[in-house]
């Protein structure tokens, strides 16, 4: 295995973990911040055949999840 795959699925189970610790602990900020971890990882990889380095990437997909994590703590502090 390579070492960046086996990064990556560790950064993966990282990630998981903090979404299962917010679901399970009712932290909804700890889900969404795990949920928009994963965002940023999927996009970071769905972004691989298009080219470009993985640090341009890396900006793209961990920028719309930080747009995404932003805009559902402002739904969180809406909500309750």
């Amino acid at each position: 295995m390579l070492p960046y795959t086996l990064v990556q699925l560790v950064e993966v189970s990282l990630f998981a973990g903090v979404l299962i610790y917010g679901v399970l602990e009712h932290r909804p900020s700890w889900a969404l911040l795990g949920g928009g971890l994963l965002i940023g990882k999927a996009i970071l990889n769905v972004l691989a055949p298009e080219g470009g380095t993985v640090l341009r990437r890396s900006l793209i997909g961990y920028g719309v999840a930080a747009l995404y994590v932003a805009a559902g703590l402002v739904a969180i502090r809406l909500v309750t």
